[in-house]
Protein backbone atom coordinates (compact mmCIF):
# COMPACT_ATOMS: atom_id res chain seq x y z
CA UNK A 1 0.00 0.00 0.00
CA UNK A 2 1.60 3.45 -1.07
CA UNK A 3 1.30 6.22 1.46
CA UNK A 4 -1.01 7.87 -0.52
CA UNK A 5 -3.50 5.64 -0.47
CA UNK A 6 -6.66 6.03 1.79
CA UNK A 7 -7.31 3.26 4.50
CA UNK A 8 -10.70 4.36 4.85
CA UNK A 9 -11.98 2.18 1.90
CA UNK A 10 -15.86 1.37 1.74
CA UNK A 11 -15.72 -1.96 3.46
CA UNK A 12 -13.83 0.06 5.90
CA UNK A 13 -16.49 2.86 6.21
CA UNK A 14 -19.54 0.14 6.24
CA UNK A 15 -17.84 -2.21 9.07
CA UNK A 16 -16.93 0.53 11.03
CA UNK A 17 -20.61 1.77 11.28
CA UNK A 18 -21.06 -2.01 11.72
CA UNK A 19 -19.03 -2.33 14.96
CA UNK A 20 -20.65 0.53 16.51
CA UNK A 21 -24.09 -0.42 16.00
CA UNK A 22 -22.97 -4.03 17.73
CA UNK A 23 -21.72 -1.74 20.15
CA UNK A 24 -25.37 0.31 20.46
CA UNK A 25 -26.93 -3.38 20.59
CA UNK A 26 -24.93 -4.65 23.84
CA UNK A 27 -23.00 -7.67 21.86
CA UNK A 28 -19.66 -5.38 22.41
CA UNK A 29 -18.44 -3.25 24.95
CA UNK A 30 -17.94 0.74 24.55
CA UNK A 31 -14.03 0.53 23.97
CA UNK A 32 -13.97 4.01 25.58
CA UNK A 33 -15.80 2.83 29.15
CA UNK A 34 -15.69 -1.30 28.50
CA UNK A 35 -18.90 -1.59 29.81
CA UNK A 36 -21.82 -3.16 27.79
CA UNK A 37 -24.42 -1.06 27.36
CA UNK A 38 -27.71 -0.81 25.16
CA UNK A 39 -28.91 1.85 22.73
CA UNK A 40 -31.25 0.37 20.29
CA UNK A 41 -32.39 3.74 18.86
CA UNK A 42 -28.37 4.58 18.58
CA UNK A 43 -28.09 1.02 17.05
CA UNK A 44 -31.10 1.60 14.80
CA UNK A 45 -29.59 5.04 13.44
CA UNK A 46 -26.93 3.35 12.64
CA UNK A 47 -28.17 0.60 10.52
CA UNK A 48 -30.22 3.23 8.92
CA UNK A 49 -27.64 5.07 7.69
CA UNK A 50 -25.50 2.00 6.23
CA UNK A 51 -29.14 1.55 4.28
CA UNK A 52 -29.12 4.68 3.12
CA UNK A 53 -25.55 4.28 2.02
CA UNK A 54 -26.42 1.23 0.04
CA UNK A 55 -29.53 2.70 -1.87
CA UNK A 56 -27.23 5.31 -3.06
CA UNK A 57 -24.21 3.49 -4.28
CA UNK A 58 -26.36 0.80 -6.29
CA UNK A 59 -24.32 0.89 -9.37
CA UNK A 60 -21.31 2.25 -8.17
CA UNK A 61 -20.00 -0.77 -6.16
CA UNK A 62 -17.66 -3.39 -7.04
CA UNK A 63 -19.07 -7.23 -6.43
CA UNK A 64 -16.99 -7.55 -3.23
CA UNK A 65 -18.04 -3.99 -1.56
CA UNK A 66 -21.78 -5.06 -2.79
CA UNK A 67 -21.32 -8.36 -0.80
CA UNK A 68 -19.70 -6.47 2.13
CA UNK A 69 -23.07 -3.77 2.75
CA UNK A 70 -25.42 -6.89 1.81
CA UNK A 71 -24.09 -9.28 4.34
CA UNK A 72 -23.80 -6.48 6.70
CA UNK A 73 -27.10 -5.05 6.68
CA UNK A 74 -28.69 -8.92 6.85
CA UNK A 75 -26.70 -9.94 9.95
CA UNK A 76 -26.94 -6.30 11.65
CA UNK A 77 -31.18 -6.06 10.99
CA UNK A 78 -31.21 -9.67 12.07
CA UNK A 79 -29.51 -9.03 15.49
CA UNK A 80 -31.71 -5.64 15.51
CA UNK A 81 -34.87 -7.62 15.39
CA UNK A 82 -33.56 -10.03 18.22
CA UNK A 83 -32.41 -7.09 20.24
CA UNK A 84 -35.89 -5.22 20.31
CA UNK A 85 -37.47 -9.30 20.95
CA UNK A 86 -35.23 -9.48 23.92
CA UNK A 87 -36.19 -6.13 25.06
CA UNK A 88 -39.52 -6.68 24.83
CA UNK A 89 -39.61 -10.00 26.78
CA UNK A 90 -37.37 -8.18 29.47
CA UNK A 91 -40.04 -5.75 29.93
Amino acid sequence: MSSNQSIMDFSNIVLSYAVNATIHLGLAPDPSTGKIETDLNRAKDLIDILDTLKQKTIGNLTDSESKVIDETLSNLKMLYVKATTNDAETK
